[in-house]
């Protein structure tokens, strides 16, 4: 598996663990605000902020951060154009999966 291959699964993954994490949260990730938010740790911006959630929100804030860190990597070793093409092929498999046609990627450009 090449590098870029690998940047493309572990985004993939991602996305779709901070997905359905966002759900079980009540977690908007198509507000810029609610990035933000969690993270920054204000997790009043999710509909589901009780002591059971606690975990996940910590999870979910975590991995956003690792997913934009990894992204610039990607963008920093293959570019602009490898890191467009391959948002666009994830989103395309995360839809098939249920989750909505929005892109995790799009939250920064809100």
């Amino acid at each position: 598996m090449s590098e870029l291959e690998q940047y493309e699964r572990e985004i993939y993954e991602l996305d779709a663990r901070i997905g359905r994490l966002a759900l079980a949260c009540g977690a908007d990730l198509s507000l810029s605000v609610v990035i933000v938010g969690l993270i920054t740790g204000k997790f009043e911006v999710c509909a589901h902020k009780t002591n059971l959630n606690a975990a996940r929100l910590l999870e979910l804030r975590g991995l956003l951060m690792l997913k934009y860190k990894i992204e610039n990597q990607l963008i920093e070793e293959f570019g602009a154009a490898d890191f467009a093409r391959i948002v666009t092929e994830q989103d395309a498999l995360l839809s098939m999966r249920g989750f909505p046609e929005r892109s995790l990627a799009d939250v920064g450009a809100s």
